[in-house]
């Protein structure tokens, strides 16, 4: 300013307790430093009246139960309060003694219109229930999606909370649905639809898995099926309900020239030579 002005400014010291400022300089430069020094004043009281409205504080007494719904995945609930209301809040820290206070401050307007909403919020947790419902594990997967999108549409879509269970479960098939009754029944009923559409893929894969996984060894089925004890005990073919199976009947006897008669000893075919038929 005192560039500004080409003048010169003395202000006291604060052990002085004094509000009278020196300005020293040509008779137009003081004037108009004066003025300017006037205005700058008037400015500082509106930004101090200013920190002084913006600095109203509410308690607000909130079971702390209720603070990660209110904070929100990744701060996004309060922060849209902090931004729709422009007022700060505060939660208790771990060390607090009032675990269960949160404090609003900002202009008294606007803290008590954030006070509203957080007490409406409240209020619908208040209001929230919890439902089981068993899905098969095998379609967990399917339903939560790839780093979790699907089940994060799912639970923005129906207001709902959705967990499912941990790995080593004593009921692996157990999901827990959280929010407004209403919501609750819709979200279950969404999920066993998805379970019945998505158990059809499951039945067919685990059917095609069986029809071409290879024949167990030990079944001795295929080429190349059983151990070698079990082809040690195989007995070649074995004709059932033979004639010659019949009481009081024997097989035939393949030499006999009785039962066979044209098979008797036959002309016994010439010897030829490895060269070829002998000339004469």
């Amino acid at each position: 300013m005192m560039e500004e002005y080409e003048v010169n400014i003395s202000v006291p010291q604060p052990d002085q307790q004094s509000d009278v400022i020196k300005i020293t300089g040509q008779v137009t430069n003081v004037d108009q430093a004066k003025l300017g020094l006037l205005e700058r004043v008037k400015e500082l009281q509106a930004e101090q009246e200013d920190r002084a409205l913006r600095s109203y504080k509410i308690t607000l007494s909130v079971p702390p139960k209720f603070h990660p719904k209110i904070i929100g995945r990744k701060g996004a609930v309060i922060s849209q309060i902090r931004k729709d209301h422009d007022v700060n809040v505060q939660f208790p820290d771990k060390g607090d003694e009032l675990q269960d206070v949160i404090v609003i401050s900002g202009y008294e307007r606007n803290a008590e219109e954030a006070r509203v909403a957080i007490e409406q919020l409240v209020a619908e947790l208040e209001e929230m229930v919890s439902g089981d419902v068993q899905l098969d594990h095998r379609v967990h997967a399917r339903i939560i999606g790839a780093r979790g999108k699907a089940i994060r549409k799912l639970m923005d879509e129906f207001k709902v909370d959705i967990r499912f269970p941990q790995p080593g479960s004593d009921d692996p098939d157990r999901v827990t649905v959280t929010g407004l009754p209403e919501n609750v029944d819709n979200a279950i009923d969404h999920l066993l639809n998805l379970e019945e559409e998505y158990m059809l893929t499951v039945t067919e894969s685990e059917t095609m898995a069986a029809y071409m996984k290879p024949p167990s060894r030990s079944a001795g089925g295929g080429l190349g099926g059983g151990d070698e004890d079990s082809k040690g005990a195989a007995k070649g073919f074995v004709v059932r309900d033979a004639p010659w199976n019949a009481p009081g009947n024997k097989a035939p006897d393949m030499s006999s020239a009785e039962d066979f008669p044209t098979f008797g000893t036959g002309v016994a075919p010439k010897q030829t030579s490895a060269w070829g038929p002998k000339k004469f």
